[in-house]
């Protein structure tokens, strides 16, 4: 059971993270607009967030109340209606409605392209190092595991974060990357979007908990 339940946490994570990718590369190409985001910036993050990370989070430690549910039925599938949910539907909501504002509102203010694509960069980054807590447990919400139980998932988001300001800041990667350094609104911008996705997780994974519990107090 902890095997199937550490692959849906790491499905759940990487599909995420693609679709927040996808989603950026088409919206460009349908509206019109140049690419919100470049194509090394995007391997840049998937070196960062879909490696490491999502290795760490497949040896996360069985969850405690783990045998209280019933057994996986063997056709059962993969991806369940909470995960479906949180790849899809928060995704388009935080993809659309905040990385494509951002960067409209940021050319629309005069800002320079590659300054524009650097807060998208970085903010779909720092999201997606943010919400590898998230995905620890799909039910129970992260602020009620210990944090220090995955020492290997912590360090990679410390070292991840550590490549993303480096990836704004060192010379040679602004060259690779064109990216620009950010000032204190961009980043207060970029954190606060993170945030966002992570929480509106968090409130997806407690509905569909809540709902289970329902369903399982009517049998």
């Amino acid at each position: 059971r902890n095997i199937v339940v550490n692959l849906k946490k790491v499905i759940t994570y990487l599909l995420a993270d693609s679709f927040a990718e996808i989603l950026l590369v088409a919206g460009s190409l349908l509206l019109g607009f140049p690419f919100f985001i470049l194509p090394a910036q995007i391997l840049f993050i998937s070196l960062i967030a879909d490696g490491w990370p999502s290795f760490a989070l497949a040896f996360e430690e069985k969850e405690k109340d783990l045998m209280k549910e019933g057994p996986v039925r063997r056709s059962a599938p993969i991806l369940d209606s909470s995960m479906y949910f949180i790849i899809f539907v928060i995704g388009i909501v935080t993809n659309v409605l905040l990385f494509s504002l951002a960067f409209l509102l940021y050319l629309k203010s005069g800002q320079d392209l590659d300054y524009t694509r650097t807060v998208i960069f970085l903010a779909l980054g720092t999201a997606s190092l943010f919400y590898v807590f998230a995905c620890r447990n799909l039910r129970q919400p992260f602020w009620r595991m210990n944090i220090f139980s995955n020492p290997s998932l912590n360090l990679s988001v410390v070292v991840g974060f550590i490549l993303l300001v480096l990836a704004v800041y060192a010379p040679p990667f602004q060259v690779l990357l064109h990216t620009q350094p950010l000032g204190l609104e961009a980043w207060l911008l970029v954190l606060g979007m993170a945030l966002f996705k992570l929480f509106a997780i968090e409130f997806s994974k407690q509905l569909f908990y809540r709902r289970r519990k329902v369903m399982s107090a009517r049998l």
